[in-house]
């Protein structure tokens, strides 16, 4: 399983998105390991363009649906819940699928 977190440098909600990747692995009982992307550093893959801040993929799927679904590339993310971070719980989903 792969968890990726794609974010721009200084996005104000990576470390709530960080927790809540903790606890959806916590929850699902797998490790807490995850790839962290910037995707402003040059080496940036090419898929991370076109997502928000933060955006979390569970094998390579936006957890949060797509993104069309999303913002533009160095924008700030907002969720269903209207938060500016995944729940660990729409985490949680994405992990058990």
């Amino acid at each position: 399983m792969t968890i990726e977190l794609i974010y721009f440098a200084g996005c104000p909600n990576i470390e709530k998105a960080r927790e809540s990747i903790k606890s959806a692995c916590k929850k699902a009982g797998i490790s807490e390991k995850w790839k962290e992307i910037d995707q402003n550093a040059s080496d940036a893959p090419d898929y991370v363009d076109g997502y928000g801040s933060p955006t979390i993929l569970v094998n390579g799927k936006d957890v949060a649906g797509g993104k069309a679904d999303c913002c533009a590339t160095g924008n700030c993310r907002i969720y269903p819940d209207m938060t500016g971070v995944p729940s660990a719980e729409l985490i949680l989903t994405a992990l058990e699928r």
